[in-house]
């Protein structure tokens, strides 16, 4: 789903994006002349592959996240949870799958893993 920036108003408008066993949905408004705010929920069964032994296993999860998109570019010190859309085009699609790949990249242990208390996690 893809709307332009320019487009999008004050009210509060929903969505709801599905990709494959994730729904991700909640609402969005514009927020200043440059800035649209989202809200939303990420939920469902993520399939995962555990850090640890190395086995695949699924995961189900239900993540809030807040975003922020402008049609402007950003200074290095700003927000780290704000996504530039230099075409005015504000791609929830991409949002959606950029939040999931979030959560894959997290250190994960499958179920018999995380039952063992005798190991260390190097960070």
């Amino acid at each position: 789903m893809q709307i332009q920036l320019r487009k999008i108003h004050e009210n509060r408008h929903s969505f709801s994006v599905k990709k494959e066993d994730i729904t991700c949905s909640g609402e969005f408004w514009r927020s200043g002349k440059h800035n649209v705010t989202i809200d939303g929920t990420i939920e469902g069964n993520i399939h995962l592959h555990c850090d640890r032994c190395g086995e695949a296993f699924a995961k189900h999860v239900c993540e809030p996240f807040h975003i922020e998109v402008v049609d402007r570019p950003l200074k290095v010190d700003e927000s780290l949870d704000v996504i530039e859309c230099l075409d005015g085009i504000v791609d929830f699609d991409t949002i959606c799958e950029s939040e999931i790949a979030s959560i894959e990249s997290e250190y994960h242990l499958c179920p018999d893993c995380g039952k063992e208390d005798n190991f260390e996690i190097e960070l």
